[in-house]
């Protein structure tokens, strides 16, 4: 089976979250079954030049030159190939005119921009492999035009070929003039209620859920939330017209990057069967950040964007009662303006018990979610989320708002059977600082009260299976069914 995977970003040659991480993930974990073959294609960013460039990186043209569709002409792309490495096949685009630019989205030409990458990729890849793919897989609006290009202006090599559109966020859609379609070479035929037309536009998200022959979203819950006005972003009613082909497969986790036995940016070392390095962690994080070690007073982490989505402003709500019930909080993120006000006010207010860094810091973000014994992820939607996973994967007991991918992997069967070593963490049900409180409180009182069944909590946890096996499982057989109906 030959699988390629399209994406604007890919860890670690560029991201800006969880997409990235994804799209650099889960290509290495299907390459690793006996009888795919993964090619990824991402666009020559200047981020990702720059990147190739400090690690002195073998990159290799490939000689293939791609003449793409574009604005009643053609523009060329080159095809350039990472040297391979024993994983999936890692192929850059270059359009210098597009992606030789600073950041990778919020130009004008956006639309233009990564219409031109999926095109080049669909027209390209059967040069580049020798042989048509079997199926691509698209990541997320910048990507969803490759199944509409598959199906409107399909090479004759592709005759065969399926396709999957995984939906990272869907928050995200890709809105863009209508005028834009001739110029990328599609007729305005598609400018339906029923295919692309939204709200006098077009969506790029929403053409691909119509072309695709599979739509999945990062977690099983989303699947079903999006499918619900609250949820679905103004585009339920278009998904539960195409609920047959939606599925949700939840995210794994790099857990070679979050293992806490060797990874190199925590000052000390541990795991499941012995936590003695926690608690290094723990103080050597509390005297980095400027607070005073204290056993009998319990650590929180937060490390987010901080916007409305991520519930940052549920956790600012409660900060001064968890002030006063003694804790202490470690916050690391970046975001909205307000509420990095509200996080410095407070931080000021409460000096020996709110310590905060505005920006990110990856090494500190280890560090922070090693040293702490519980991790707030309030989320008010959260399509799959990998910080409550990265807390279990520390021994950081999560408290979650119940929804998404938060609600799939992290179960609370009550204090009583989350203290015998069940379950993963604390949620809450409804997004209010009551709700986030009432959590908070539980997860204390059994912190304080009962150490031998938080002990067992903590090891269950951090034994969770987080890895991509079972994910990269679940998207084999999806692929497989896919093109069994082909």
């Amino acid at each position: 089976m030959r699988v390629i995977h399209l994406a604007s970003e890919v860890a670690p040659f560029c991201k800006t979250g969880g997409l990235g991480d994804v799209v650099g993930a889960l290509p290495a974990a299907l390459a690793a079954a006996d009888d795919v073959q993964v090619t990824t294609f991402l666009p020559l960013h200047r981020t990702v030049r720059e990147w190739l460039g400090t690690r002195d990186a073998d990159v290799r043209d490939t000689g293939l030159r791609v003449a793409v569709p574009l604005g009643g002409g053609r523009i060329t792309a080159r095809l350039l190939e990472l040297a391979p490495s024993g994983g999936p096949r890692t192929i850059f685009v270059d359009i210098p005119s597009f992606f030789d630019r600073p950041g990778l989205y919020g130009h004008g030409d956006d639309g233009l921009r990564y219409g031109a990458f999926c095109r080049a990729v669909l027209l390209g890849a059967t040069p580049l492999l020798g042989e048509p793919p079997d199926l691509v897989h698209a990541h997320d609006w910048q990507t969803a035009l490759a199944p509409v290009y598959l199906e409107a202006r399909r090479p004759p090599a592709l005759a065969r070929t399926r396709s999957v559109l995984t939906i990272h966020n869907l928050a995200y859609q890709g809105v863009m003039p209508a005028d834009l379609m001739p110029l990328l070479d599609l007729d305005e035929g598609l400018i339906r209620f029923d295919i692309m037309e939204f709200h006098g536009g077009v969506s790029f998200l929403k053409g691909g859920i119509v072309a695709c022959d599979a739509v999945t979203t990062v977690s099983p819950s989303y699947a079903s939330e999006i499918l619900t006005p609250a949820f679905g972003c103004h585009l339920d009613a278009h998904l539960r017209a195409h609920a047959g082909k939606l599925e949700g497969i939840i995210n794994g986790l790099d857990v070679l990057e979050w293992d806490p036995a060797t990874q190199p940016a925590l000052p000390a070392h541990f795991s499941a069967g012995d936590l003695a390095g926690k608690a290094v962690c723990r103080s050597a994080v509390l005297e980095e950040m400027g607070l005073a070690d204290d056993p009998d007073s319990p650590v929180l982490g937060v490390v987010s964007r901080f916007t409305g989505q991520k519930g940052l402003d549920l956790v600012c709500d409660v900060i001064p009662a968890l002030v006063r019930r003694g804790a202490r909080l470690l916050v690391l993120g970046t975001g909205e303006p307000a509420l990095e006000g509200r996080f410095a006010s407070l931080a000021a207010r409460h000096p020996r018990q709110v310590a905060l860094r505005v920006g990110f810091d990856g090494g500190l973000a280890h560090r922070i979610v090693a040293g702490s014994d519980l991790f707030l992820v309030p989320s008010r939607f959260e399509p799959c989320g990998l910080t409550q996973m990265q807390a279990m994967r520390y021994g950081a007991v999560p408290i979650v708002h119940a929804v998404g991918g938060l609600r799939d992997t992290v179960a609370d069967p009550g204090d009583e059977r989350l203290m015998q070593g069940q379950g993963q963490g604390f949620r809450f049900e409804h997004a209010t600082a009551q709700g986030l409180m009432w959590a908070a409180d539980r997860a204390l009182a059994r912190w304080r009260h009962d150490r031998q069944g938080w002990a067992r909590l903590v090891a269950a946890v951090m034994s969770q299976d987080l890895s991509w096996s079972r994910p990269a499982r679940a998207y084999l057989d999806l692929y497989r069914r896919v093109l069994a109906g082909s």
